[in-house]
């Protein structure tokens, strides 16, 4: 899995209108690739819906960022931090549990 499709993922966890705002955010890529990750995913079965409907993630897209965050501790605080940069809320709640989920404890 690409790195900022994991993003669109974890951005995905902590607030599902992200959609639109990942489109029109800055990352290193253009929104129309966004987009493109997007349907991606959803043709790969990590989300389920549509950019005008929202969308939310599917048991297989929960296992995949569960099984990223445990294998990738380090990567996975710098993921928050990125999506934190680019104007996506993630609560403190969302943010211990990502946290210790990374360690273990969860």
């Amino acid at each position: 899995m690409l790195p900022s499709e994991m993003i669109i993922l974890m951005a995905t966890v902590v607030n599902t209108k992200t959609g639109n705002k990942l489109l029109t955010r800055p990352m290193d890529i253009t929104g129309e690739y966004i987009g493109y990750l997007y349907n991606s995913l959803v043709n790969r079965g990590y989300l389920k819906g549509h950019r005008a409907t929202g969308y939310q993630l599917t048991v297989f897209g929960r296992e995949a960022i569960s099984d990223f965050i445990k294998k990738n501790r380090t990567k996975s605080k710098d993921v928050v931090t990125r999506l934190k940069m680019l104007g996506i809320e993630i609560s403190q709640k969302q943010q211990q549990k990502i946290e210790k989920e990374a360690a273990g404890i969860i």
